[in-house]
């Protein structure tokens, strides 16, 4: 695992986000108020905030003061993203990087998730399809597990 940014991030009471890349109309409002929520916490969301819904998270909980851990299915950046520049020099941000690979695959996505996961002391997903990528994760971490849920009204 390789770091890069506010290491003691790690040490905190971790919240692992996921979100499907398709996810039914009704998950992106129930997102964003989840987002809103938890930036009022002392809680750090991890995850790899690749798929549309997990953005806009990602836009809110910076915009908010939080902060973050971005999981990375690909090795570590070499010069941060400009979005992400001020999170990072104000010590609000961790990249983790699980794979020394340059470009982000479908294997590497999964490595990402199932890792971003057993860091986490809890498990919130946003609602997806049956079909989604998302299921066999959430199935397999959730089944039978309080600390895992997915958002609803």
């Amino acid at each position: 695992m390789d770091l890069s940014g506010n290491k003691d991030l790690l040490d905190r009471e971790l919240v692992a986000f996921f979100a499907s890349r398709n996810s039914p109309p009704e998950a992106l409002d129930l997102a964003r108020r989840w987002a809103r929520d938890i930036a009022h916490t002392e809680k750090v969301v991890i995850s790899g905030f690749h798929s549309p819904i997990e953005r806009v998270v990602l836009d809110i909980l910076l915009a908010e003061g939080c902060s973050v851990v971005v999981a990375l299915g690909r090795s570590l950046y070499r010069k941060i993203p400009t979005h992400l520049q001020a999170a990072y020099d104000e010590s609000r941000l961790l990249f983790v990087s699980f794979r020394h690979y340059s470009r982000h695959s479908f294997p590497s996505a999964q490595l990402r998730n199932w890792a971003a996961a057993k860091l986490a002391s809890e498990i919130i997903f946003a609602p997806f399809d049956s079909g989604s990528q998302l299921s066999t994760l959430h199935f397999t971490l959730c089944h039978g597990v309080a600390r895992c849920s997915v958002l609803h009204e």
